[in-house]
């Protein structure tokens, strides 16, 4: 442990660029040997290391960096820094201006020889240290993409929540110099699904992809560590379907879900054409001369693990088919948590298997109870002694709840 002196020129200067730090905006002589303190208004993870790059060339020795959007996203600083938001940014800077001009005398020998000496502002760096258990997880992060859907609203998204947030893990040396590195964002969610997949793949190698990603999304988690419900950043906000879709994944789950929502390649290839595809894009996708001979009259009526009706007026149903994947002999009850407002029925209530693979039909049906402002959540598990099969509902009441759904 040592203490650094802080160079002011990163803020003080009524130059905008050296407020930042950006390129060439610095001066070498006074950055030399300093910890600087450099503003960040963007939400670029790239823009942030490149700013420790910037400072290490001017010969600064650290960094303290005051991101006006603190999202709490970890970057692997090219020298020793740390990021504050806007609040706790603005307490360095006081001390710092109360700091930096205090002058005080004293008295050095027999004589009474008094001489002034000026108070330097000072910084330490401390060696890292981890915290189990200081905040609730998971989370969902303020950068993570929500819903709804806006290209097709019948299929709810996102699907799943995954680890994505200040994630260590091992890293390529063809890359750069680093065994290890610490990213955030998408690309670090989806090695952990697709670990996910391969673990399910590897013990059900006849699955499909569908089978695979119902697998995932039905056994999903709904609550925290705490057993407390998932919050948002930054507000803490209840999270709901459009921020963490099923829930975060349950790897201990994923390989005995009871029951999966499967779908097959001309499954998808009718929901295409229910949406709006031509022959022409069809063929782009599907890479094969089969053309809309069959298809759906509404999105709704692809067999997915979940439920979406973007636009209900009056009543509405929505059939879906489940493929036994458990015990021969197995009994599913509905376990029905109706968004607000909203009159949920399924009819059968009950569902008996009586061999593996088997496959049973449900139809959900949704009614208008009471006005509803925007979508309103709600679930429907089907569950016996050992295991929940969940699926989100979603559902938005049209502005005229008379006729049918469109």
């Amino acid at each position: 442990m040592y203490a650094l002196k802080i160079i002011l020129k990163c803020f003080f200067l009524p130059i905008l660029s050296t407020s930042y730090c950006l390129d060439s905006s610095l001066n070498r002589t006074k950055a030399k040997g300093k910890v600087l303190v450099c503003r960040h208004a963007g939400s670029s993870s790239e823009s942030k290391l490149e700013k420790s790059n910037i400072v290490k060339q001017a010969g600064g020795v650290g960094m303290i960096l005051i991101d006006e959007v603190d999202k709490g996203v970890a970057i692997p600083f090219s020298i020793p820094a740390a990021t504050v938001g806007k609040k706790i940014g603005n307490k360095i800077l006081a001390y710092i201006n109360n700091t930096r001009f205090t002058s005080f005398l004293v008295a050095v020998d027999q004589s009474s020889h008094l001489f002034y000496i000026n108070s330097l502002p000072t910084a330490r760096i401390l060696s890292a240290k981890t915290v189990l258990g200081a905040q609730p997880a998971p989370r969902v992060t303020t950068f993570s993409s929500k819903g709804p859907n806006s290209l097709t609203p019948e299929i709810l998204k996102p699907d799943i929540t995954a680890p994505g947030l200040n994630i260590l893990a091992a890293w390529s040396p063809a890359m750069s110099r680093l065994n290890f590195n610490i990213l955030s964002g998408t690309s670090m969610a989806c090695p952990h699904i697709s670990g996910v997949v391969a673990l399910l793949k590897a013990v059900h190698p006849s699955w499909s992809p569908s089978a695979i990603k119902s697998a995932i999304m039905t056994t999903a988690k709904l609550s925290d560590m705490h057993h407390k419900p998932i919050i948002v950043d930054p507000e803490g906000k209840r999270a709901n379907p459009f921020d963490f879709g099923s829930g975060f994944v349950n790897p201990t789950k994923v390989l005995d879900p009871g029951l999966i929502y499967d779908a097959q390649p001309e499954d998808y290839r009718a929901f295409l054409c229910s949406i709006g595809y031509d022959e022409k894009s069809l063929h782009l996708i599907t890479r094969d001369n089969r053309t809309c001979d069959q298809t759906f009259a509404s999105p709704n009526e692809l067999n997915y693990p979940s439920i979406t009706v973007p636009n209900l007026r009056n009543k509405y149903s929505v059939t879906r088919t489940v493929t036994n994947v458990g015990k021969s002999r197995s009994t599913y009850k509905a376990v029905i948590f109706a968004p607000k407002g909203i009159n949920v029925t399924v009819v059968p209530r009950r569902l008996a298997f009586t061999r593996y693979y088997q496959k049973m039909n449900f139809t959900v049906t949704f009614k208008v109870a009471a006005p509803t402002q925007g979508y309103v959540f709600g679930s429907l598990s089907w569950r016996n002694k050992r295991t929940w099969v969940t699926s989100p509902l979603v559902v938005r009441v049209a502005h005229s709840n008379m006729g049918t759904m469109v």
